[in-house]
Parts: C-alpha cells; structure tokens; sequence
C-alpha cells in the first residue's frame, strides 16, 4: 500500500484503420494535452483520471475518474525513492507487452509523462476488427488538484511510442 497520493491522468485517443490518413492525424493533433482534472476526486492512494477520444464519436470527450492504478494499466511500488510507476498493457496487439515495464521512480512532488501508442483487436482472435490507441499519460506524486498537470512540466518522460503502420523507420537527419 503507498504511504502518499498517486494522481493519474491518462489520455487515450481511439481511431480505426480508416481513419489512419494524414487528415485524421491532423484532426487527433493537440487532444493528448493535460486536462483540468474534476473538483471531486475519491479518496485512496491510487487516483485516476481517465480522458477518452474516439473517432468513432468525432473525437468528443469522455472522463471517468477511478481509484486503483490498474484502471490505467500502471503498478506501483513504494520505496525510499519515492513511487516506481510500471506499465502493463496486456491486451495490445502490438507492440506486444508480456510484462510490466519501469518507467519511472517518482519522488514526492514529483511528475512524469508516459507516452504510448498500440494496436489492439477485438476480442475475438478471429475478429477483423482493429483500432488504434495514442496515450498520455501523467504521474504524480502528489496531492490531488484540478489544475495539477497544467501548470507542471514533468521531470520524467518515458516515450515508448512505436510505428503502428508497418513499413520502414523513418530517419531524421542529424
């Protein structure tokens, strides 16, 4: 059990394979930044405020707010450090995920930002449906406010973000 508070924020952006183009790309730029989080928030360790924007509904939000860290896919571990924040998506398509990964230790006062993005399919294994996912997702060790992540830059980023579409890398000059 944490000793403190653990505020979560993820942003999930959905859209289907139709929706892969350079004109949806621009439509789903700018929806992953920091959000006022409610007034109301439950009490326990582990906060969550989870922000979700589908293309299917034309990008329109919806939040929840839960308590425990697996309603953001994270563990955490307590140590003199502070907080261990650890992903663990399993149900990705790909990148595939067989295990929790460390992203960050967080000491108290302290944010990180944890970036992502999958392929996932419906839950049948011979199901022809597929969709993507682009995640934000902001930590902190610290109390619960409504304005927390938008005035705070993290100290820690943790990018884990892949090529979904197949095909060659593509390479930056340096």
């Amino acid at each position: 059990m944490l000793g403190g508070v653990v505020v979560v924020q993820r942003v999930r952006v959905r859209w289907s394979a139709d929706a892969r183009g350079a004109g949806d790309a621009d439509l789903r730029r700018g929806l992953s930044e920091a959000r006022r989080m409610p007034e109301a928030l439950p009490d326990g360790p582990v906060v969550v405020h989870d922000v979700f924007a589908d293309h299917a509904d034309g990008y329109r939000f919806s939040e929840q707010v839960r308590s425990g860290g697996d309603a953001a896919s994270l563990e955490f571990s307590e140590s003199e450090q502070g907080v261990t924040v650890r992903a663990c998506v399993r149900d990705a398509v790909y990148p595939p995920h067989d295990r929790a990964t460390r992203l960050f230790t967080l000491a108290p006062g302290k944010v990180g930002l944890y970036r992502a993005n999958f392929r996932f399919r419906g839950q049948c294994c011979c199901s022809a449906s597929w969709w993507y996912e682009d995640w934000t997702v902001r930590v902190a060790n610290a109390p619960a406010s409504p304005e927390l992540f938008l005035h705070r830059s993290p100290q820690y980023t943790a990018d884990h973000r892949v090529q979904l579409y197949g095909g060659r890398a593509r390479r930056t000059a340096a």
